[in-house]
């Protein structure tokens, strides 16, 4: 591996636009494709580092979103070291790169590699503890699937982003489960916006290894839900990853929170009682 420079600070790691194919039914950059980006990014300053990215695998990560990207918008990631040694945390910063918002922050534990040099200080949001419901909470079967060798990475293991669109399917069919179908969502105008992500890693999968996703209701408020995902080897049935996810029921025309229907939030409340 070639020496690499010191880290110290931000440094741009990636730069980007949203192509049409890369925007989901809510109308804005699909989750799945942050990761994508911020794997790449993570790539290029583990490389910059003079540590071998192959080598890296993430363990956690936490994601807040904090403004749409839409199609055809440009975009930068910047990178930083917040927490050094053998388990080491890297910041991602995505910025829009016409107006200088901040788009996304992500913090990303690693393991596999040791990363020294100076390191900065946090600004973004904290993380709160959002637990995952046990066995006995109304799980919901969710996507059924397996790995293809396009999908994973350079060491062998299904990509970041391969992870978050089996999660989103996923998210599909718990929605369904109380009355956000995709029939409703699309005639009343409405999506699910993400505005949090706490994805953890208790394994890794391959080409050919078989998946299974459960989910739940985990929270419900006005307008706002957390949905838990939990993703098992359909062979063995060992833990793979964990997904806490935050959103509001958006209405695609204003751009603003909508309440959740009555007659959903009953059925919602249902699985949320048996969590």
């Amino acid at each position: 591996m070639h020496k690499g420079i010191p880290v110290t600070g931000y440094s741009e790691t990636f730069r980007g636009d949203v192509s049409t194919w890369e925007v989901d039914a809510t109308e804005h950059f699909t989750v799945a494709y942050y990761y994508e980006k911020f794997e790449a990014a993570t790539w290029r300053f583990l490389y910059d580092a003079g540590v071998d990215p192959a080598a890296a695998r993430t363990t956690e990560a936490l994601t807040h979103y904090k403004a749409e990207l839409r199609n055809r918008d440009i975009y930068r990631i910047e990178t930083a070291l917040i927490s050094a040694g053998g388990r080491p945390t890297i910041a991602h910063k995505l910025f829009n790169a016409e107006t200088a918002e901040l788009c996304t922050a992500m913090q990303q534990t690693l393991t596999g590699v040791s990363l020294t040099g100076s390191t900065v200080d946090w600004d973004g949001d904290a993380r709160e503890e959002r637990s995952i419901p046990g066995d006995e909470a109304g799980w919901v079967p969710g996507l059924r699937n397996m790995v293809r060798p396009s999908e994973v990475d350079w060491a062998g293991n299904l990509s970041l982003a391969g992870y978050i669109h089996r999660f989103s399917t996923a998210n599909s069919f718990i929605m369904s489960a109380f009355g956000m179908t995709p029939e409703y969502m699309t005639e009343s105008r409405l999506g699910l916006s993400t505005f949090e992500f706490q994805l953890a890693f208790q394994g890794q999968v391959g080409s050919g290894d078989m998946i299974d996703i459960e989910s739940t209701i985990a929270q419900l408020g006005g307008s706002s839900l957390r949905l838990c995902h939990r993703m098992r080897n359909a062979r063995t049935g060992a833990d793979i990853a964990s997904l806490s996810q935050f959103g509001v029921q958006l209405d695609l025309d204003a751009r603003r929170p909508s309440r959740i229907a009555d007659d959903i939030r009953a059925r919602a409340q249902i699985i949320l009682a048996a969590s």
